[in-house]
């Protein structure tokens, strides 16, 4: 997978534009599902480790659906500096494939919220969990955010790089529920999650004024932080098998 990987992402960051954003798009609405069926999972239940452990879980099915469809998600793209550093990509390129992918995976968490929302979904319990979810992300400090979106996004791109290296669906589907159990269990900060979370959490409470500026840190911090700890984990992994000594054309011979 070390080695193969900067073609495979290179290829992604190559896509035009439009198609990168509707696969954005989706990849929003899944891992949307994603926190939608999390936030079910939390209704009306007291356990705490048993809760967040079954929220986990549950959550793990936005990331199947991103992963077998083939949709951008901005997290899992922080991979893309590799090819970066093995010279398989330029970082403009990078850089805007990041933030189509990221308005797009906006575009599609918001909207599956307000449609959660539209449909009646947020009642009683899962109204309950939504604003207590939200509401415990907005009460972090930036330098905790950071930190957790860090933490977050090595376990998201590490069920990533193993989906990619395993050879058949059911092995995808079981290597990405360990990684997200963990970073959901654990409430750390992934900024796809909190792009449909944070709606989710202010729809549930209309009586209550949106904080749109935490939110905006919030989405702020936790992406700076999803960045190094995604980048940082596919260039370990490289350099620790040894694929990091190759560039351009050296590298595709």
């Amino acid at each position: 997978m070390a080695e193969a990987a900067p073609d495979i992402l290179a290829t992604k960051a190559g896509q035009p534009w439009l198609r990168m954003l509707a696969l954005a798009i989706l990849a929003g609405v899944f891992i949307a599902f994603g926190s939608v069926i999390s936030l079910v999972a939390q209704s009306g239940m007291d356990d705490i480790g048993a809760v967040q452990l079954m929220a986990g879980a549950a959550f793990s099915v936005g990331l199947m659906l991103v992963m077998i469809v083939g949709a951008e998600l901005f997290t899992g793209n922080t991979l893309m500096m590799l090819p970066v550093v093995t010279g398989e990509l330029g970082a403009g390129r990078m850089i805007t494939a990041w933030a189509v992918v990221w308005t797009g995976n906006l575009i599609g968490s918001v909207a599956t919220a307000l449609l959660f929302q539209a449909a009646g979904g947020l009642s009683e319990g899962v109204a309950d969990a939504a604003v207590a979810l939200a509401g415990s992300k907005l009460d972090k400090t930036a330098l905790e955010t950071f930190c957790s979106g860090i933490l977050a996004n090595v376990l998201v791109c590490l069920a990533v790089w193993m989906a990619m290296a395993a050879k058949s669906i059911v092995a995808k589907l079981l290597v990405i529920v360990g990684p997200v159990m963990i970073f959901v269990a654990a409430g750390l900060e992934h900024s796809v999650a909190n792009m449909s979370i944070l709606p989710l959490g202010w729809l549930a409470d209309p009586m209550a004024t949106p904080d749109l500026a935490g939110g905006l840190a919030n989405l702020l911090f936790s992406t700076l932080g999803n960045i190094a700890g995604g980048a940082s984990l596919g260039l370990a992994i490289a350099y620790g098998h040894d694929k990091l000594g190759r560039s351009g054309d050296d590298a595709k011979a």
